[in-house]
Protein backbone atom coordinates (compact mmCIF):
# COMPACT_ATOMS: atom_id res chain seq x y z
CA UNK A 1 0.00 0.00 0.00
CA UNK A 2 1.10 3.57 -0.51
CA UNK A 3 2.48 5.52 2.07
CA UNK A 4 0.73 9.11 0.47
CA UNK A 5 -1.42 10.12 -2.17
CA UNK A 6 -0.69 11.97 -5.04
CA UNK A 7 -0.12 15.86 -4.71
CA UNK A 8 -3.71 16.61 -6.74
CA UNK A 9 -5.53 14.81 -4.29
CA UNK A 10 -5.09 17.55 -1.54
CA UNK A 11 -7.47 19.42 -3.36
CA UNK A 12 -10.42 17.09 -2.20
CA UNK A 13 -13.22 17.78 0.63
CA UNK A 14 -11.86 16.09 3.04
CA UNK A 15 -8.62 15.63 5.28
CA UNK A 16 -6.53 12.20 4.42
CA UNK A 17 -7.44 8.78 5.94
CA UNK A 18 -4.21 7.82 8.40
CA UNK A 19 -4.98 3.96 7.57
CA UNK A 20 -3.58 4.88 4.31
CA UNK A 21 -0.28 5.47 5.53
CA UNK A 22 2.37 3.63 6.70
CA UNK A 23 4.32 6.86 7.87
CA UNK A 24 3.92 9.08 10.47
CA UNK A 25 5.56 11.71 9.23
CA UNK A 26 4.55 11.60 5.68
CA UNK A 27 0.90 11.50 7.20
CA UNK A 28 1.31 14.82 9.04
CA UNK A 29 2.61 16.89 6.10
CA UNK A 30 -0.14 15.62 4.15
CA UNK A 31 -2.65 16.34 7.03
CA UNK A 32 -1.33 19.87 7.61
CA UNK A 33 -1.76 20.69 3.51
CA UNK A 34 -4.56 19.61 3.18
CA UNK A 35 -5.74 21.63 6.47
CA UNK A 36 -4.64 24.55 4.80
CA UNK A 37 -6.58 24.22 1.85
CA UNK A 38 -9.68 23.52 3.71
CA UNK A 39 -8.75 26.07 5.94
CA UNK A 40 -6.66 28.83 4.65
CA UNK A 41 -6.10 30.37 7.87
CA UNK A 42 -4.99 27.05 9.43
CA UNK A 43 -1.06 27.39 10.98
CA UNK A 44 1.62 25.72 13.03
CA UNK A 45 0.23 27.85 15.62
CA UNK A 46 -3.12 27.05 15.73
CA UNK A 47 -2.36 23.29 16.01
CA UNK A 48 0.14 23.64 18.80
CA UNK A 49 -2.33 25.93 20.68
CA UNK A 50 -5.12 22.69 19.74
CA UNK A 51 -2.66 20.37 20.87
CA UNK A 52 -1.38 22.28 24.27
CA UNK A 53 2.72 22.44 22.80
CA UNK A 54 4.67 25.79 23.55
CA UNK A 55 6.45 25.53 20.77
CA UNK A 56 4.69 26.61 17.86
CA UNK A 57 6.59 24.95 15.54
CA UNK A 58 7.13 21.60 17.21
CA UNK A 59 4.85 19.78 14.19
CA UNK A 60 7.05 21.14 12.00
CA UNK A 61 10.03 19.51 13.35
CA UNK A 62 8.55 16.22 13.84
CA UNK A 63 6.99 16.30 10.14
CA UNK A 64 11.31 16.40 8.86
CA UNK A 65 12.15 13.99 11.34
CA UNK A 66 14.30 16.28 13.51
CA UNK A 67 12.01 15.89 16.74
CA UNK A 68 10.19 12.20 17.56
CA UNK A 69 7.16 12.00 19.63
CA UNK A 70 6.69 10.93 23.26
CA UNK A 71 4.18 8.80 24.59
CA UNK A 72 2.34 12.42 26.31
CA UNK A 73 2.83 13.85 22.77
CA UNK A 74 1.57 11.58 20.76
CA UNK A 75 -1.47 12.66 22.85
CA UNK A 76 -1.46 15.46 22.24
CA UNK A 77 -1.53 15.29 19.20
CA UNK A 78 -4.32 13.10 18.86
CA UNK A 79 -6.51 15.90 20.29
CA UNK A 80 -4.79 18.07 17.36
CA UNK A 81 -5.99 15.88 14.47
CA UNK A 82 -8.70 14.81 15.91
CA UNK A 83 -8.48 11.30 15.98
CA UNK A 84 -10.70 8.89 18.01
CA UNK A 85 -10.98 5.05 18.69
CA UNK A 86 -9.54 2.78 15.69
CA UNK A 87 -7.87 6.35 13.82
CA UNK A 88 -6.08 7.20 17.13
CA UNK A 89 -4.63 3.10 17.82
CA UNK A 90 -3.65 3.10 14.69
CA UNK A 91 -2.03 6.48 14.87
CA UNK A 92 -0.54 5.22 18.27
CA UNK A 93 0.85 2.36 15.86
CA UNK A 94 2.30 4.58 13.11
CA UNK A 95 4.43 6.64 15.11
CA UNK A 96 5.60 3.23 17.46
CA UNK A 97 6.41 1.77 14.35
CA UNK A 98 8.35 4.82 12.65
CA UNK A 99 10.31 5.45 15.61
CA UNK A 100 11.23 1.54 16.47
CA UNK A 101 14.67 0.72 15.99
CA UNK A 102 14.46 -3.29 17.20
CA UNK A 103 14.09 -5.03 13.69
CA UNK A 104 12.04 -7.66 14.96
CA UNK A 105 9.52 -5.26 17.26
CA UNK A 106 9.15 -3.32 13.75
CA UNK A 107 8.28 -6.43 11.84
CA UNK A 108 5.46 -7.09 14.95
CA UNK A 109 4.50 -3.44 14.60
CA UNK A 110 4.12 -3.26 10.86
CA UNK A 111 2.22 -6.97 10.74
CA UNK A 112 -0.50 -5.01 13.54
CA UNK A 113 -0.47 -2.24 11.05
CA UNK A 114 -1.47 -3.87 7.85
CA UNK A 115 -3.86 -5.95 10.56
CA UNK A 116 -5.86 -2.74 11.18
CA UNK A 117 -5.42 -1.40 8.00
CA UNK A 118 -7.28 -4.30 6.75
CA UNK A 119 -10.11 -3.90 9.65
CA UNK A 120 -10.74 -0.67 7.71
CA UNK A 121 -12.06 -3.13 4.71
CA UNK A 122 -15.25 -4.03 7.13
CA UNK A 123 -18.28 -3.27 5.34
CA UNK A 124 -21.43 -1.95 7.20
CA UNK A 125 -24.93 -3.33 7.22
CA UNK A 126 -28.06 -1.04 6.91
CA UNK A 127 -31.35 -0.95 7.67
CA UNK A 128 -31.98 -1.74 4.03
CA UNK A 129 -30.06 -4.73 4.03
CA UNK A 130 -31.39 -6.16 7.62
CA UNK A 131 -32.83 -9.42 5.44
CA UNK A 132 -29.24 -10.63 5.76
CA UNK A 133 -29.66 -10.75 9.21
CA UNK A 134 -32.74 -12.79 8.88
CA UNK A 135 -31.24 -16.34 9.15
CA UNK A 136 -27.85 -17.81 9.67
CA UNK A 137 -28.08 -19.48 6.68
CA UNK A 138 -27.18 -15.95 4.77
CA UNK A 139 -23.57 -14.84 5.86
CA UNK A 140 -22.65 -18.88 5.29
CA UNK A 141 -23.91 -19.35 2.09
CA UNK A 142 -22.12 -15.46 1.36
CA UNK A 143 -18.68 -16.96 2.43
CA UNK A 144 -19.44 -20.53 0.28
CA UNK A 145 -20.45 -18.92 -3.12
CA UNK A 146 -17.36 -16.48 -3.24
CA UNK A 147 -14.96 -19.37 -2.19
CA UNK A 148 -16.18 -22.33 -4.16
CA UNK A 149 -15.19 -23.30 -8.11
CA UNK A 150 -18.52 -24.13 -8.94
CA UNK A 151 -21.17 -22.88 -6.31
CA UNK A 152 -24.29 -24.03 -7.23
CA UNK A 153 -27.33 -24.00 -4.66
CA UNK A 154 -26.67 -28.27 -4.50
CA UNK A 155 -22.71 -28.23 -4.14
CA UNK A 156 -23.52 -25.24 -1.66
CA UNK A 157 -26.22 -27.56 0.30
CA UNK A 158 -24.05 -30.13 0.34
CA UNK A 159 -21.17 -28.35 2.31
CA UNK A 160 -23.38 -26.93 4.93
CA UNK A 161 -23.26 -28.36 8.87
CA UNK A 162 -26.29 -27.89 9.84
CA UNK A 163 -27.80 -29.16 6.81
CA UNK A 164 -30.12 -27.52 4.78
CA UNK A 165 -31.66 -27.71 1.10
CA UNK A 166 -30.76 -26.70 -2.53
CA UNK A 167 -34.07 -24.90 -2.29
CA UNK A 168 -33.08 -22.89 0.95
CA UNK A 169 -29.54 -22.00 -0.34
CA UNK A 170 -31.06 -20.68 -3.92
CA UNK A 171 -33.35 -18.67 -1.82
CA UNK A 172 -30.40 -17.01 -0.21
CA UNK A 173 -27.97 -17.21 -3.15
CA UNK A 174 -31.10 -14.83 -4.28
CA UNK A 175 -31.71 -12.54 -1.47
CA UNK A 176 -27.92 -12.02 -1.27
CA UNK A 177 -27.82 -10.93 -4.47
CA UNK A 178 -30.81 -8.37 -4.59
CA UNK A 179 -29.20 -6.75 -0.96
CA UNK A 180 -25.94 -6.87 -3.46
CA UNK A 181 -23.64 -8.60 -0.76
CA UNK A 182 -22.96 -11.23 -3.27
CA UNK A 183 -21.99 -10.00 -7.11
CA UNK A 184 -22.09 -12.55 -10.57
CA UNK A 185 -18.73 -12.47 -11.97
CA UNK A 186 -18.44 -12.39 -15.75
CA UNK A 187 -17.20 -15.62 -16.13
CA UNK A 188 -19.38 -17.33 -13.61
CA UNK A 189 -19.38 -17.96 -9.69
CA UNK A 190 -19.98 -14.86 -6.92
CA UNK A 191 -18.04 -12.54 -6.10
CA UNK A 192 -18.54 -10.24 -2.50
CA UNK A 193 -20.27 -7.00 -2.92
CA UNK A 194 -19.88 -4.08 -0.53
CA UNK A 195 -17.14 -5.57 0.98
CA UNK A 196 -15.73 -9.21 2.16
CA UNK A 197 -16.06 -8.48 6.14
CA UNK A 198 -19.51 -7.28 7.24
CA UNK A 199 -20.65 -5.76 10.61
CA UNK A 200 -24.22 -4.89 11.76
CA UNK A 201 -25.13 -1.02 11.18
CA UNK A 202 -28.73 -0.02 12.06
CA UNK A 203 -29.62 -3.05 11.84
CA UNK A 204 -32.52 -3.25 14.80
CA UNK A 205 -32.11 -4.85 18.00
CA UNK A 206 -34.86 -7.46 17.54
CA UNK A 207 -33.40 -9.00 14.35
CA UNK A 208 -29.90 -9.62 15.56
CA UNK A 209 -31.19 -11.18 19.07
CA UNK A 210 -33.09 -13.74 16.73
CA UNK A 211 -30.26 -14.21 14.99
CA UNK A 212 -27.41 -14.57 18.15
CA UNK A 213 -30.20 -17.01 19.24
CA UNK A 214 -29.81 -18.98 16.24
CA UNK A 215 -26.15 -19.00 16.85
CA UNK A 216 -26.34 -20.13 20.23
CA UNK A 217 -28.47 -23.27 19.69
CA UNK A 218 -25.97 -24.15 16.55
CA UNK A 219 -23.01 -24.52 19.31
CA UNK A 220 -25.51 -26.22 21.59
CA UNK A 221 -26.28 -28.49 19.25
CA UNK A 222 -23.00 -29.06 17.24
CA UNK A 223 -20.74 -29.02 20.89
CA UNK A 224 -23.39 -32.13 21.87
CA UNK A 225 -22.37 -33.54 18.91
CA UNK A 226 -18.60 -34.31 19.91
CA UNK A 227 -17.90 -35.22 16.00
CA UNK A 228 -15.58 -32.16 15.25
CA UNK A 229 -11.71 -31.97 16.62
CA UNK A 230 -11.96 -28.14 15.44
CA UNK A 231 -14.90 -26.81 17.96
CA UNK A 232 -12.60 -25.00 20.91
CA UNK A 233 -15.83 -23.53 23.85
CA UNK A 234 -13.79 -22.06 27.04
CA UNK A 235 -15.87 -20.81 29.91
CA UNK A 236 -15.26 -18.98 33.26
CA UNK A 237 -17.73 -17.89 35.97
CA UNK A 238 -16.03 -15.02 37.93
CA UNK A 239 -17.22 -12.02 40.31
CA UNK A 240 -16.81 -8.71 38.88
CA UNK A 241 -17.42 -4.64 39.72
CA UNK A 242 -19.36 -3.16 37.11
CA UNK A 243 -16.30 -1.36 35.85
CA UNK A 244 -14.64 -4.23 34.72
CA UNK A 245 -17.85 -5.69 33.76
CA UNK A 246 -17.81 -2.54 31.07
CA UNK A 247 -14.12 -3.16 30.42
CA UNK A 248 -14.89 -6.76 29.50
CA UNK A 249 -17.20 -5.89 26.94
CA UNK A 250 -14.68 -3.57 25.05
CA UNK A 251 -12.31 -6.34 24.97
CA UNK A 252 -14.84 -8.57 23.65
CA UNK A 253 -15.49 -6.29 20.90
CA UNK A 254 -12.13 -5.23 20.10
CA UNK A 255 -11.29 -8.72 19.96
CA UNK A 256 -14.07 -9.17 17.46
CA UNK A 257 -12.64 -6.30 15.60
CA UNK A 258 -9.04 -8.12 15.43
CA UNK A 259 -10.46 -11.62 13.96
CA UNK A 260 -12.27 -9.60 11.73
CA UNK A 261 -8.97 -7.83 10.31
CA UNK A 262 -6.76 -11.20 10.80
CA UNK A 263 -9.33 -13.01 8.15
CA UNK A 264 -9.44 -10.08 5.77
CA UNK A 265 -6.09 -9.92 5.72
CA UNK A 266 -5.27 -13.98 5.60
CA UNK A 267 -3.61 -15.04 2.39
CA UNK A 268 -3.68 -18.82 3.28
CA UNK A 269 -6.56 -20.95 1.09
CA UNK A 270 -9.72 -20.96 2.76
CA UNK A 271 -10.61 -24.36 4.03
CA UNK A 272 -14.11 -23.97 6.17
CA UNK A 273 -16.74 -21.25 6.92
CA UNK A 274 -16.72 -21.23 11.28
CA UNK A 275 -18.56 -19.28 13.40
CA UNK A 276 -16.89 -17.56 16.12
CA UNK A 277 -19.26 -16.61 19.31
CA UNK A 278 -18.61 -13.92 22.37
CA UNK A 279 -20.95 -13.88 25.36
CA UNK A 280 -20.88 -11.98 28.54
CA UNK A 281 -23.93 -13.65 30.71
CA UNK A 282 -24.45 -11.99 34.15
CA UNK A 283 -26.00 -14.81 35.94
CA UNK A 284 -27.21 -12.60 39.05
CA UNK A 285 -28.43 -9.58 40.33
CA UNK A 286 -26.38 -6.97 41.74
CA UNK A 287 -25.24 -7.73 44.87
CA UNK A 288 -26.24 -4.37 45.85
CA UNK A 289 -29.55 -4.19 45.28
CA UNK A 290 -32.29 -4.51 47.18
CA UNK A 291 -34.02 -7.68 47.81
Amino acid sequence: MSTSKPKETLSVKELPSVFAFLDHRIFLREWFEAKKILTPSYSYRVFARKAGFASHAFLSEVMQGRRNLSEDSVEKFLKALALVGPAAYYFRLLVHYGQESNLSRREDLLSELVRSQAGQAIGRVGRKQEAYYSHWIHAVVRELAVQLEDPTAERIASRLAPAATPEEVAQSLELLESLELLVPKEKGGWDYGVSARLTPGDVPAQILRTLKRQYFLMVQDRIASGSDPDIHASSVILSVSKTRMCRIREILDRTRREILAETASDEDPTERVALVNFQLVPLTRSLFSQE
